[in-house]
């Protein structure tokens, strides 16, 4: 590898491996070799010379579905079965999960077309996974608006699934991310507050209107009028 190819394939955050048909690692750039100390994993991950397909089929990971999902389609990419794989996967390390994305793809010697081994990719996700599942979980809660919602035709308050009816407010509070301002409608007022009416009838006049309350106020209280 001349050293231009070999000071860029290092200086990439996706990490590379490259893996002999037996599984075993020929060479790793340095964010493989970073990541591999960061997650805790073993001295020897890190390392060429590894088997990476028997450390996948280990015991501790056999759990794992997506990992062993991987495993699988290792053997199929080496027999020619697939011209190229990936999936994702996670891998529950002392600080937490982490998601990867892992692209598999076999190569070959110049100028033939028998596979030599795979080159392994893997990316970190998991800052997507997790946005991706705040939004899974912002779009659940606002789907629980959808279709018909009982509601009470007198007082509004609306029945809920466990048949208890509560206000509008609390309910839409409960299921979306709204908050509420309270104001008062214009036929509110004119119900509740006659003697204001006029103001919303003739917007115009109410300030002049107001200026006339406060003169005769100002006439009938002073104590030198007449």
């Amino acid at each position: 590898m001349s050293s231009v190819w070999h000071d860029a394939v290092h200086s990439l955050n996706q990490s590379i491996a490259i893996i002999a048909l037996d599984g075993t690692l020929q060479l790793v750039n340095q964010s493989w070799v970073t990541q591999a100390s960061k997650h805790g994993l073993s001295p020897d991950w890190d390392r060429p010379g590894i088997n990476l397909l028997r450390d996948f089929a280990a015991k501790e990971h056999s759990s794992n579905p997506l990992l062993q999902h991987l495993l699988q389609n290792f053997d199929s990419i080496l027999q020619g079965d697939y011209p190229y794989f990936k999936t994702e996967f996670y891998w529950d390390f002392p600080q937490g999960r982490s998601w990867f994305l892992a692209e598999v793809i076999p190569f070959t010697k110049h100028g033939t077309t028998k596979i030599e081994g795979i080159t392994l990719t893997c990316s970190d996700i998991t800052a997507f996974k997790n946005s991706e599942s705040q939004l899974k979980e912002t779009i659940s809660k606002i789907s629980t608006l959808q279709g018909l919602l009982p509601i009470c035709a007198v007082c509004k308050k609306i029945k809920d699934d466990h048949n208890e009816w509560n206000p509008i407010e609390n309910y839409l509070n409960q299921h979306t991310c709204v908050e509420f301002t309270h104001d008062i409608c214009p036929d509110c007022i004119r119900m509740l507050y006659p003697k204001y009416s006029s103001i919303l009838d003739h917007p115009d006049n109410s300030e002049q209107a107001s200026h006339k309350t406060c003169l005769c106020h100002e006439h009938v209280d002073h104590p030198n009028n007449p």
